[in-house]
């Protein structure tokens, strides 16, 4: 299988795509500027719930919430030097580090667990895809060629016996996939919350599996991330904003519910589609043995060239479970 590659300075450009939140959502500090850029799924909620609730501002950080389309949008603008701090998947921050950029991981957001999935892949209820064996020779629908939905796709694949490059996937946004499968454009496509519950709640598809179990029961699926050299000169800074984030990691998850309405407005998403579903782990410390299962697969499916130690990635300021 060929190595993709992300072109992650010419995509910096996107980021003028991001909204930030509005500036009466935050207080007015003298501290530096923190820009914050977080994708629209359920993932970003503790940051979303932080920086809403006015967490910085009482921790006296200036910090600002961009909105931006995914994990490969986040690390452009992070290279480009727009955000301070990124949310991003951990497979794109591996391949990152694969490709040199000086980016370290501060802390965990989210961990996958098997036994609450967030992570499903659908296809139409008429289709008759019902196993990995049906897909072979299939387009499936990705918001990046190189995500971690297509990483832990191709080892549920390989886990049942189907070659994995015999999948075919198609760069469609979460939000348009529905259509795409209903167009015909792709048989499915492994998909996250809240857009996996708002697709299920049109009674249109069906779940076939849950193909991040491939990776494992348990890692860390979304990660805070930095340039290592801001991170050298703002510990202080660093410090607080995972206090912080911590803090509203606890809040999120045992409020989920109560937030639901505040996740739909941030994923633009029907409020009544995501009041009940499985939510990601709100973990903010993070080991070596959370990330290393991320880093191995992606080497076995040629994401990056060779594996590496999860202890290069993870800054010495990182919360330690």
């Amino acid at each position: 299988m060929p190595a993709l590659h992300l072109p992650w300075r010419r995509l910096a450009c996107a980021f003028v795509l991001a909204f930030a939140l509005p500036s009466s959502t935050f207080a007015q500090t003298t501290s530096p500027l923190i820009r914050i850029g977080a994708g629209p799924d359920d993932t970003s909620m503790p940051v979303i719930y932080a920086a809403q609730a006015g967490l910085f501002a009482k921790a006296g950080l200036n910090v600002q919430l961009m909105k931006l389309a995914g994990a490969a949008t986040v690390a452009a603008a992070l290279a480009g030097g727009s955000l301070e701090i990124g949310k991003a998947s951990a497979v794109s921050v591996v391949t990152a580090h694969s490709k040199g950029l000086p980016f370290t991981v501060i802390g965990a957001i989210a961990t996958y667990d098997s036994a609450s999935p967030d992570f499903g892949l659908i296809v139409l209820n008429d289709s008759g895809i019902k196993t990995a064996q049906d897909l072979a020779g299939k387009t499936l629908a990705a918001v990046s060629l190189q995500d971690m939905s297509t990483i832990a796709t191709y080892a549920w694949a390989t886990q049942n016996g189907v070659d994995p490059t015999s999948l075919k996937f198609a760069e469609i946004p979460a939000s348009t996939t529905l259509a795409a499968m209903e167009q015909g454009r792709v048989v499915g496509s492994t998909i996250y919350e809240p857009m996996l519950s708002a697709a299920m709640a049109t009674g249109k598809v069906r779940i076939i599996a849950h193909p991040y179990d491939a990776i494992g029961k348990h890692f860390s699926g979304g990660l805070l991330i930095a340039n290592a050299n801001w991170v050298a000169d703002h510990r202080d800074l660093v410090d607080r904003f995972l206090r912080v984030m911590q803090q509203a990691g606890t809040y999120v998850h045992a409020h989920e519910s109560e937030l639901g309405p505040m996740m739909a407005a941030y994923a633009g998403v029907d409020p009544s589609t995501i009041t009940k579903f499985n939510h990601e782990g709100r973990a903010v410390a993070i080991t070596t043995a959370d990330l290393q299962p991320v880093i191995d697969a992606a080497a076995k499916y040629k994401v990056i060239p060779q594996a590496f130690p999860a202890s290069e990635l993870i800054c010495s300021c990182a919360l330690r479970r």
